[in-house]
């Protein structure tokens, strides 16, 4: 565990730790975060083990392997958003959704916190909201001088965040669709798409929602995506009053003299964040000459030598005062949004109105005069983000084929040329395209022994650059064990912990015998040596349907197909197929044992009350179809099975596997006294 977490910001720590206790950790929570830049390690080391409840101190020297976390996170539904054309660090072994976006003219910049869930003490369901300037990495956590605020959502809130995440679940569909028809009604990693659902329709229920109190602030977002009238976020901060003066904190700037014009102030004092040489940066060589404003310049009077990344504003006149925080400078990109822009971003501002004569800045600054600032000409982007790519990359992999699936659509009016998209080893070059065009490709088949997280396009730009994209693999249709998120299963230890099921004993006292008893590889390890203890599977089985066929001690059912279950019909398939099966005798034993799985399955959903996925039922399908094919072929080499039965044909084939597996459960039924009919 890193020790950056002892040094993540007061404030910063402090927010997430006041909107996470105000929720029942043994109900299931939704959480979003939206971001800028993205820093995995950073996140998975430090965000999330204090999201789930660790302190600071618990997570100093804290020895919790992924494995435990990732059953922390079944209750904690958590998904990531950030911008695509930062090339973001591919995520770790961790469960939880990753999605990266972007905009063909712009960037998505918001740094917000969306919770849901349900709220301690009142046992309603309700959202908790923060909005910030800083990014989910070490420096926006941890380094530098960033501002923060939090809200209960209201009707105000839930109005101007649900467009918002309806967008972003178009381009999860569109990601996901990318692998087509039969990977889209499977999950992706991270079920993106169902945490996404679930926000919409908490924002669209009132009984979700807090009562307006004079001091909530408002939330105003940017969001300049197709079908929405552009709307400039200055005009929201600005408000219909008209203010006296504005004073403004900004890493960035650009257009100062025309967002000031916008604001309509007499007055402007601004405060620029410092270099590394100690000099203040601000542009200006490009602001008119005094006299359409008076302006001045500030600097924090403590820790000067810190990097300031916040971003407010606030507005006052004699009777009223306003502040402003959230992700957006005091840049073109992000204030205005006016016709012919280069660039216009997504955004988030949380809007106080604050009480007469309340100053939340008082003795926070002191003077700073305009020999202390240093040029640093305009900008409407961040010093770390590389240029827009002139396409959108899309690149899936479905697991159960076994495939790449890759879409890319030129998004720049500028021709590119020699695009190769690199994935796992795999190569294809997309032809050269005009803006709008859309290429797909399929790659493989991949090996599977481990995820593969990111993708590489190089392209030639109408500039005749060099460049090269780095984007984020979309992981469909995977198991967890594939996934990292637990070990792989193995077939001897899954089958002692079935031997083992005891229906009397709670579900905590079984899920304990199985972190104990049924340890998996790493992960790194070949394919487990077979097992061929037939007896053990039937007698396994056995108890797997007196287990699922008993209610717990609170009158519920139990559901044998749930994924994460060490004891369940999907991680017997798991461990079943795992296995190597190349030699004819595992090749018999393997068809046995799906033979047997498939049998338990349709006995376990006539109890009526959970059903298999598809997915993991075509695949149990799928390959006994392909070993009946190989049995066939070996029963019809054997001479003594045609000495027995005649000619082999597929029906009699059938008829004695099916004879051969019948006997064989009678065998074990007979030695354990019972029978499931």
């Amino acid at each position: 565990m890193s020790n950056a977490s002892a040094r993540i910001d007061r404030v910063m720590r402090a927010t997430l730790e006041n909107i996470r206790d105000r929720f029942d950790a043994d109900q299931t929570r939704y959480v979003l975060f939206t971001t800028f830049n993205f820093a995995s390690q950073f996140f998975e080391a430090n965000v999330l083990p204090l999201l789930l409840g660790d302190s600071v101190d618990e997570l100093n020297g804290a020895s919790e392997t992924r494995y435990a976390i990732n059953e922390d996170l079944k209750q904690l539904r958590c998904l990531v958003v950030c911008d695509r054309s930062t090339g973001p660090e591919p995520k770790g072994d961790l469960r939880y959704g990753l999605l990266p976006v972007g905009l063909p003219a712009g960037r998505f910049h918001p740094k917000l916190m969306l919770m849901a869930g349900t709220l301690k003490g009142t046992g309603q369901r309700g959202m908790w909201l923060s909005v910030g300037s800083g990014n989910l990495t070490l420096s926006g956590w941890a380094i530098n001088r960033e501002v923060i605020g939090r809200t209960i959502v209201a009707r105000q809130h839930a109005s101007a965040l649900r467009p918002l995440i309806a967008w972003l679940a178009v381009q999860a569909q569109r990601q996901v669709a990318v692998s087509g028809p039969d990977a889209v009604e499977g999950k992706e990693e991270g079920e993106i798409r169902e945490i996404l659902d679930y926000l919409h329709h908490a924002l669209g229920d009132a009984g979700q929602f807090a009562s307006d109190t004079p001091d909530m602030p408002a939330l105003h977002l940017s969001l300049p995506v197709e079908g929405r009238a552009s709307r400039a976020m200055i005009d929201d901060l600005r408000g219909d009053r008209r203010w006296r003066m504005a004073r403004v904190v900004s890493p960035y700037w650009s257009g100062v003299d025309r967002i000031v014009a916008r604001l309509g102030v007499e007055q402007c004092v601004f405060t620029p964040s410092v270099d590394v040489e100690g000099k203040y940066r601000f542009p200006v060589e490009t602001l008119a000459p005094p006299g359409s404003f008076a302006r001045s310049f500030e600097r924090f009077a403590t820790e000067r030598e810190r990097y300031t990344h916040a971003k407010a504003l606030m507005l006052e006149d004699d009777d009223a005062r306003v502040l402003c925080i959230g992700s957006a400078n005091f840049t073109l990109a992000a204030m205005l949004a006016d016709r012919g822009q280069t660039l216009i971003n997504v955004e988030a501002m949380l809007r106080y109105s604050l009480a007469q004569h309340a100053d939340p800045w008082h003795g926070a600054f002191e003077s700073l005069g305009e020999t202390d600032l240093t040029s640093s000409g305009e900008r409407d982007e961040e010093d770390s983000a590389p240029p827009l790519p002139p396409f959108e990359a899309i690149v899936t992999c479905d697991w159960r084929t076994r495939q790449f699936h890759a879409q890319l659509t030129v998004t720049s009016d500028e021709p590119v040329r020699d695009i190769v998209l690199r994935v796992d080893g795999f190569t294809h070059l997309f032809a050269t395209a005009t803006r709008g065009q859309t290429q797909v490709a399929s790659l493989g088949p991949f090996s599977g022994l481990h995820p593969v997280r990111s993708f590489h396009v190089s392209y030639v730009h109408a500039n005749e650059v060099n460049a090269t994209f780095r984007g984020l693999v979309t992981q469909l249709r995977a198991f967890d064990d594939e996934l990292g998120y637990q070990a792989r299963p193995r077939l001897k230890k899954v089958l002692e912990l079935l031997r083992k099921l005891n229906p009397a004993l709670p579900e905590s006292r079984i899920r304990e015998r199985a972190a104990l008893g049924a340890e998996g590889g790493d992960g790194e390890e070949e394919s487990a040596e077979p097992t061929f203890d037939f007896f053990g599977l039937f007698q396994a089985t056995w108890k797997m349907l007196e287990y699922y066929g008993t209610p717990d001690s609170a009158g519920n059912w139990r559901n044998p197909f749930e994924s994460l279950a060490p004891y369940g019909a999907t991680t017997l398939y798991r461990a079943i197929t795992l296995q190597a099966a190349e030699t004819h005798e595992e090749k018999i034993g393997r068809y046995i044992q799906l033979v047997e799985l498939r049998d338990v399955v349709e006995r376990l959903e006539a109890i009526g009350r959970h059903r298999l996925d598809d997915d993991t039922r075509l695949g149990i399908n799928t390959e006994i179809d392909n070993l009946t094919a190989i049995m066939t072929e070996l029963l019809g080499n054997s001479s003594s099975f045609r000495s027995m039965f005649g000619d082999v044909t597929a029906e009699r084939s059938q008829a004695f596997l099916e004879w051969f597996h019948d006997e064989m459960r009678s065998t074990a039924e007979l030695a354990t006294g019972t029978t499931h009919e």
